[in-house]
């Protein structure tokens, strides 16, 4: 049988409905049901000085022209994330790609600090100075992207989109060749849902040729 199957019976499924759900129980469905995600390590910088680091698993590529990344904040009950916040006073920030290393580093920075607090100085992730902007990136993460904020926008009641060009990136050598990224050092982590992550050591190749029934259906392309 072809895994380019056709629809499938409509008794075998049932629909979902998200209207009853609390706020926070829609938000646990949608992030389990859009997997898996990419997450970073954010890192910024607080008033007094503290690196404060916090995970995005909302992570996006929202421009190639100029370059742009997008992380998506929540918002807590008395406001909004430290992150955020930080972000919005200093307009620049780091986005650190999380590696297989950083899983247990990851989620212990999830955990609800106080703003008086460093999660980098409290979970032991060492930094390094950025180049480009007056921030810290992460020394244990595989690729640092140094953004300075493009804008935000506010979706929905409690989701705000950061968008942030990207000014400099740092990758640990041997890890980029060209715009190659070799994703067998990277081993970039990916998210799941609550405390369940996943690794992307299996990858499934298409074989060649797969195209080749449809080229006379194609569009010419220009690089």
């Amino acid at each position: 049988m072809s895994d380019m199957s056709s629809a499938s019976d409509e008794t075998a499924f049932e629909q979902v409905n998200l209207n009853p759900l609390t706020p926070l129980n829609r938000y646990k469905f949608l992030t389990a049901s859009v997997v898996p995600r990419p997450i970073a390590l954010v890192s910024t910088i607080g008033p007094t000085g503290l690196v404060n680091v916090a995970p995005f698993s909302q992570f996006i590529i929202l421009s190639a022209t100029p370059p742009i990344l997008g992380i998506v904040s929540g918002q807590y009950s008395d406001g909004i994330k430290d992150t955020h916040a930080h972000i919005l006073r200093t307009q620049q920030f780091v986005i650190n790609v999380v590696d297989e290393d950083l899983a247990q580093a990851t989620q212990a920075c999830a955990f609800p600090f106080r703003s008086d607090q460093s999660e980098a100085e409290i979970v032991g992730l060492d930094t390094l100075d950025c180049t480009t902007i007056d921030g810290r990136r992460l020394a244990a993460s595989p690729m640092s992207f140094e953004c300075r904020l493009q804008r935000t926008e506010r979706f929905g009641e409690t989701a705000t989109l950061i968008a942030g060009e990207v000014v400099a990136v740092h990758a640990r050598t041997g890890l980029v060749s060209g715009h190659r990224v070799d994703h067998r050092k990277l081993k970039p982590l990916g998210r799941i849902a609550g405390r369940s992550y996943c690794r992307t050591r299996e990858v499934v190749e298409m074989p060649d040729g797969l195209d080749d029934p449809y080229r006379q259906y194609g569009r010419e392309l220009r690089s």
